[in-house]
């Protein structure tokens, strides 16, 4: 067992990740997850399932390089690793992450949140919780690394980020940060032990705050795109009706939804 904020965390029951890093601050564990795996490059060594996991991370990150507030024993941040299995659909991975922690969530503390394409947590118009991805390959070897950051004590109004919530505002209770962090942890490697990704995308859908028909402005890669919402396709990419027929968004930031 191990002592984590305020708290215990059982590693030994956990069948999907085999090292646990536990750290009081490090600016970002996606940075640090992604450093490990190139040490592992550089070694042609195999790396088994590791969670990263720190009571405070000043230089955490979102999407696009966006800052993530991440105050001491106020949330949930994470990032575990895992070698990409063969045909596995990196595109669905981080909606399914999503999806498994409002799963999480809402069987731990009773929260309802919705997800937000690509893969953010919602409580209305309020962001509750992230997630981020990122690939690292040589060769024909490939990890992901997938992020994971959740408000959870305090206000609103104290997070520190503008139409952010927190576990604590959304359930009028003080919910202990380590047990909130083993019940996802639970919840990862329940889902990471026998994934089926065939139908994560209809499952993200159903739980998700879209509607088809809902206006949305999507931008990236220099681009604007307005459309409205049809849905998903297998791959997890947004689409779009436009006055030019459909597109597919693989990635990009929602302006208006």
């Amino acid at each position: 067992m191990i002592e984590f904020a305020g708290g215990i965390l059982e590693p030994t029951r956990w069948r999907s990740f085999e090292n646990l890093v536990a750290l009081a601050s490090i600016p970002s564990s996606n940075d640090l997850a992604r450093e490990v795996i190139d040490v592992y490059f550089q070694e042609e060594q195999s790396l088994p399932g590791t969670l990263f996991v720190a009571e405070e991370q000043p230089a955490a990150r979102g999407r696009s390089g966006r800052h993530w507030v991440a105050p001491k024993g106020r949330g949930i941040y994470l990032t575990f690793v895992r070698r990409v299995e063969q045909e596995e659909p990196l595109s669905v991975v981080p909606i399914a992450v999503a999806r498994w922690t409002r799963e999480a969530l809402k069987e731990a503390c009773g929260i309802a949140a919705e997800l937000k394409w690509p893969n953010d947590l919602y409580v209305g118009r309020r962001k509750l919780a992230g997630v981020l991805s990122e690939a690292r390959t040589q060769g024909d070897q490939a990890y992901l690394a997938v992020g994971i950051g959740i408000n959870v004590l305090g206000r609103a109004a104290e997070v520190g980020a503008p139409g952010a919530t927190t576990v604590e505002e959304e359930t009028g209770r003080s919910v202990p940060v380590a047990g909130l962090l083993h019940a996802l942890i639970d919840r990862l490697d329940f889902e990471l032990a026998r994934p089926d990704w065939s139908r994560e995308v209809e499952e993200w859908e159903r739980a998700s705050l879209h509607r088809p028909g809902d206006r949305m402005k999507v931008r990236g890669d220099g681009k604007e795109l307005t459309g409205q919402y049809l849905g998903l396709d297998a791959s997890g990419f947004l689409r779009l009706k436009t006055p030019a027929g459909e597109a597919i968004v693989a990635s990009g930031e929602l302006d208006e939804w």
